[in-house]
């Protein structure tokens, strides 16, 4: 089974604690893949050291290209990037979250790694701005006995009736014929155009028109979840507070502990 994250540079933070409060709680015996943008040789080695079963596969963002898809310039694409790889997204910075999460992390990391690992039989995609508490067993167990998992919340508005921070997956062509329907639907709109939530938007969609010829999970909301509660697997830094400030509260809780089963 693989562990799949994806993260621009901004994010660094969050690999090295999504890294190391994994370990912590399962040893090294899954690899994680994580498909990185812009991390330095220094970056990466860290998280080589920090786990040996892991693959830092990192590529160079093109800023340019970017603005041009987003009818923008580089330099306020450069500002969107760095509110959201700190801040919460809003309607006046979501474009670049468009860009990375959906033009890059969904249509082509996600793919992107079941292909270089055609050995493996599953793989579990995370939002890179998680902590793990606990061992994740349960959750394994539901991705194992299913095609896809995700979590749903099918009675929200359609751009929340999954949650696209979590999502598991079996590795085999069936799977990647998912995949490609979702791609499908993620090129139907340019980047300029994009809504807000598009990427959980064009899930569903694909979600609708194959949902008969697939196995699906659901995924508990414990495993996912922005409420930072005692009893939950995994605490999610998406929240309004921002990603700097939940960073800080996460690595504290996780030092702290970690410090308590010494």
């Amino acid at each position: 089974m693989i562990i799949h994250a994806y993260l621009t540079d901004g994010f660094y933070g969050w690999a090295k604690l999504f890294v190391e409060s994994f370990a912590e709680y399962h040893g090294y015996e899954h690899k994680i893949y994580l498909s990185s943008r812009d991390l330095t040789v220094k970056q990466i080695k860290i998280l080589e050291d920090l786990y040996p079963n892991i693959t830092v596969n990192n590529k160079k963002l093109d800023i340019n290209d970017i603005a041009k898809r987003a009818k923008t310039t580089p330099e306020r694409i450069l500002k969107l990037k760095n509110h959201i790889e700190n801040d919460a997204v809003t309607k006046k910075t979501y474009i670049w979250k468009q860009a990375i999460s959906v033009e890059d992390r969904y249509k082509t990391s996600i793919l992107e790694a079941m292909l270089n690992n055609p050995d493996e039989d599953y793989l579990v995609h995370f939002d890179i701005d998680m902590y793990f508490r606990k061992p994740i067993t349960n959750l394994f167990k539901t991705i194992r006995e299913n095609d896809i998992s995700i979590k749903f919340r099918l009675n929200s508005k359609v751009n929340r009736r999954v949650m696209g921070g979590l999502i598991g997956f079996k590795i085999c062509e069936k799977t990647k014929q998912f995949m490609y329907k979702w791609i499908e639907y993620i090129d139907k709109i340019p980047l300029y155009n994009k809504p807000l939530g598009y990427g959980q938007e064009s899930f569903f969609y694909a979600y609708r028109d194959l949902k008969k010829q697939f196995k699906w999970g659901s995924i508990n909301s414990a495993y996912i979840s922005p409420r930072f509660k005692e009893t939950d697997f995994i605490w999610s830094g998406n929240t309004k507070k921002g990603k700097a400030k939940n960073l800080i509260t996460c690595r504290e809780d996780f030092d702290k502990r970690r410090k308590s089963n010494c």
